[in-house]
C-alpha cells in the first residue's frame, strides 16, 4: 500500500499556533501602549523648590526644617489636567505616607495647585532626612506619583521654628503665597 501524501493537510502544527498568537499578542500590545502614549498628561508641570524663590536665581529643590526661617519648608506645585475630587500625599519611596497635604479636595483641570510641607509628619514630628515623593489620587481610579523628589535635610535635634506659619497642621498652607 501506498504511503498517502498530504496526509496533515488542514491541521497546524502546535509550534505555529503558538507562533501565531505570539504574532498577535505582539500586535495587540503595540495598538494599546500607541494608544496610551496620545492619552494626554493627568499631571503636568511638577515642581518643588524651597521658598523665597528670586527671578533670574536657581531654584533651590531641598529644604532644612531647622527653624532659622531659610528654607524652613518646599513648595509643591502641579497643574491638572482634568477635574476630581483628590488626595494629595507626601510618601517615602515605598509608598508609605509621610502626610496628607489635602484630603478631598477638588483638584479643577488647568489649574496650578501649590502646597507647603515644612518637613512634618503625620503624628507629629519632623520626618527623616531623605528623598520623598508627591502622590497624587484622583477619585477611585487613578493614583498618580511624580517625577522628581523633594529632598529634606537633616535638622538640628529639636529644632522649632521662630518664623511665623500661616498655615494649618503642619505649616501645611494650600494655595497660599510664600
Amino acid at each position: 500500500m501506498p504511503k498517502r501524501l498530504n496526509d496533515r493537510r488542514g491541521r497546524f502544527s502546535p509550534p505555529a499556533v503558538v507562533f501565531a498568537l505570539l504574532v498577535l499578542a505582539t500586535l495587540g500590545a503595540f495598538a494599546y501602549s500607541q494608544r496610551v502614549k496620545r492619552d494626554p498628561l493627568v499631571l503636568d508641570r511638577v515642581e518643588f523648590f524651597a521658598p523665597p524663590h528670586r527671578k533670574g536665581t536657581e531654584k533651590v529643590r531641598s529644604f532644612t526644617p531647622d527653624g532659622d526661617c531659610r528654607r524652613d519648608r518646599i513648595r509643591i506645585e502641579f497643574r491638572t489636567t482634568v477635574s476630581d475630587h483628590g488626595v494629595v500625599q507626601v510618601i517615602k519611596p515605598g509608598g508609605r505616607v509621610v502626610i496628607t497635604l489635602a484630603r478631598d479636595t477638588f483638584l479643577k483641570r488647568y489649574t496650578e495647585h501649590v502646597y507647603f510641607w515644612d518637613g512634618r509628619r503625620r503624628g507629629g514630628g519632623t520626618a527623616h532626612p531623605g528623598r520623598y515623593k508627591l502622590r497624587v489620587r484622583l477619585g477611585s481610579e487613578r493614583t498618580l506619583v511624580t517625577p522628581g523628589v523633594i529632598k529634606l535635610h537633616r535638622a538640628r535635634k529639636g529644632a522649632k521654628s521662630r518664623c511665623g506659619t500661616t498655615g494649618g497642621p503642619g505649616g501645611l498652607t494650600p494655595g497660599a503665597k510664600p
